[in-house]
């Protein structure tokens, strides 16, 4: 009885042990571990302005931002902030981080200049205790992760803008570091030189399925155009299944349509790899 029992113990730890080096086989390189630890930093600014034909505007700019505090196990996070700085806060290689976030909501504020010019600080404060202003510009930019695991974060930047508290403007944007090399994820990390070309065919092609449309006609009545020539944009971002592009407004359709996206799976990109994608990470 004690030999059966004891043989029946060794079958089952061998079944367990099959298992699980079968699950750490098909996972390998992949890792759910969050490739950075962010904290938030929330940023705003207000002022008033006078328009050349006397009524007054408010500007009221915000920004919240969750920046990369930590990477990886013992890794140095100095590279990685400058990069977020450079690409996700456009700023430039001479602010520190906190400076560059602070730019963030300045840039918003300053878009207007061109059209209104500063009042003195005693009209600016009529402007900002009044009880609404004839007009009301509010800018706000949202900045987090939505990609963040297998050595790899994707920030994405939404700023949307207001006029009199109605959305006027809605802007998408991705940027994507390989935190393990601390560096920037170009199209050169995913692609060959060579294979760019049948990248961009892959695109039409998915963007012809997902509006069930036969040709560039049908796809020209939905709002789209210069399909032809659409290019494999550096705005893209990656999920557990594949690439996503987003095009800005006016980009490859007209504003009505939005910010169009293509998706396309990691397999269907197999063939356009360049050596040591980092595709190859993440599927």
């Amino acid at each position: 009885m004690k030999t059966k029992a004891f043989t029946l113990f060794i079958l089952l730890s061998i079944t367990l042990l099959t298992l699980s080096c079968g699950k750490n086989s098909s996972g390998k390189g992949k890792s759910s571990v969050p490739a950075v630890t962010v904290q938030s930093q929330h940023l705003s600014d207000k002022s008033g302005f006078t328009m050349s034909n006397g009524d007054r505007c408010t500007i009221v700019a915000e920004a919240t931002i969750d920046y990369p505090v930590k990477a990886g196990k013992d890794m140095a996070i100095d590279s990685l902030q400058r990069l977020f700085a450079a690409y996700v806060l456009e700023s430039g290689d001479s602010l520190s981080l906190s400076e560059a976030m602070k730019q963030v909501v300045s840039n918003s504020m300053h878009q207007y200049d061109f059209m209104v010019e500063p009042i003195s600080e005693d009209e600016k404060m009529e402007v900002q205790e009044a009880e609404a202003a004839t007009l009301k510009y509010a800018t706000s930019t949202r900045i987090s992760p939505i990609y963040n695991k297998n050595g790899v974060v994707t920030f994405e930047r939404v700023d949307v803008v207001k006029k009199n508290d109605k959305v006027t403007s809605v802007t998408h944007r991705y940027y994507s570091f390989d935190v393990e090399t601390q560096s920037f994820i170009d199209l050169n990390r995913l692609f060959r030189d060579d294979a760019m070309a049948d990248v961009c065919q892959l695109l039409k092609q998915q963007l012809l399925a997902q509006n069930n449309a036969t040709g560039n006609e049908q796809l020209n009545d939905l709002g789209y155009f210069n399909v032809e020539n659409i290019s494999v944009s550096r705005n893209f971002y990656f999920d557990d299944e594949g690439v996503t592009w987003s095009y800005l407004p006016n980009e490859l359709a007209v504003e009505a349509v939005g910010e169009p996206r293509i998706f396309i799976k990691y397999g269907d990109l197999d063939a356009c790899k360049c050596d040591d994608s980092l595709i190859d990470r993440l599927k």
